[in-house]
């Protein structure tokens, strides 16, 4: 595999980048079903939807065998395809040949599983060290004056936002003060095993309450909901943060450009149903209007938060977006 986990957000920008198809191909855990005919039934999917020789054989190339764990594949047969294994995800095989690349279900995965800084209090030092993120160094130790430049070091080195402390209230107390609000920090009596994975799936839904309390309390100048305004908002780059449904409800198409703000909705005559093929001036793909705005998001720097269906404060239409500043400062 050329990437066994995801190591971060960098890997889903590469991933979706492409205006062109993209294989995407999401293999579910080991089943009965003997695997030429798994790989069979997905290679059908993906020629049905025009896959190209080249892609069907990067996909071989990619999983000959029986991966034995749920992975996720993307493949264009031009580039080296992008393997990562995502373990404990569920749900059936799913192929599809799209632009943009399809990367929800990877992202609904990773999201239950963000990265951390591991803090354990010794008797007269402190080990600092993260999890979850792919690369996983030994611990650094540190006299306990240090543990919050090193803890600081070490989110930033991984992209991380959470830590994790086994020790006494008063380490506790000075790592929030040190690291708020870039860093939420929990507290566990055994950082490892699965109470590291509870306690980063409990913190992942408290960050997901947290955004859909933001946008239920923000004004529509500062919030947007809908797949018509989010794609305005992200096309005048004020999105700050993307909230989507996975799977997603039906929300049409829109186009794109290679540019994180070249997004366009495709729209229906009234009384027609007819869609209004007025093409935009930039060269473009066209894709569903959900991938189509998760791409632009990850482009230009916009964080996204994946929701699971019936979740309370859900936005309408399964999208919506938190923005930078107010777009009455942008309108007419």
């Amino acid at each position: 595999m050329r990437n066994p986990t995801l190591l971060g957000r960098r890997d889903l920008v590469d991933v979706v980048r492409p205006v062109h198809p993209v294989a995407s191909v999401h293999l579910g855990p080991p089943s009965d079903v003997p695997w030429p005919d798994r790989l069979d039934a997905v290679v059908g999917e993906l020629r049905r939807d025009g896959a190209d020789e080249a892609t069907v054989r990067d996909l071989h190339t990619a999983v000959p065998t029986d991966p034995g764990t749920p992975v996720v594949v993307f493949a264009d047969g031009g580039h080296v395809p992008a393997v990562y294994a995502t373990p404990g995800r569920t749900g059936p095989d799913t192929a599809r040949f799209t632009a943009p690349a399809h990367v929800l279900p990877l992202m609904a995965w990773s999201q239950e599983r963000p990265p951390c800084v591991v803090v354990v209090a010794g008797r007269d030092h402190v080990k600092v060290s993260t999890a979850g993120d792919g690369v996983e160094p030994g611990p650094v130790r540190c006299a306990p004056a240090d543990v919050p430049e090193v803890s600081r070091a070490a989110l930033d080195r991984i992209g991380a936002r959470l830590v994790v402390v086994c020790g006494d209230d008063l380490l506790v107390g000075v790592l929030r003060a040190a690291l708020a609000p870039d860093a939420t920090v929990r507290r566990t009596a055994r950082p490892w095993g699965e109470r590291l994975a509870d306690v980063a799936r409990s913190t992942s839904r408290l960050w997901t309450a947290q955004s859909l309390a933001d946008l239920a309390g923000q004004s529509p100048e500062r919030a947007v909901r809908g797949v018509e305004a989010t794609l305005d908002a992200l096309a005048r780059s004020r999105v700050r943060e993307l909230l989507v449904v996975s799977p997603p409800p039906p929300g049409g198409t829109a186009w794109f450009g290679s540019r994180a703000a070249q997004v366009a909705r495709r729209t229906a005559t009234p009384g027609t149903g007819a869609v209004v093929d007025v093409a935009p001036p930039w060269s473009r793909g066209e894709g569903t209007a959900v991938d189509v705005a998760v791409r632009s998001a990850l482009v230009g720097g916009a964080s996204v938060r994946v929701l699971r269906p019936g979740t309370p404060g859900t936005p309408v239409g399964g999208i919506g977006a938190l923005c930078r500043f107010p777009l009455t400062v942008v309108r007419p």
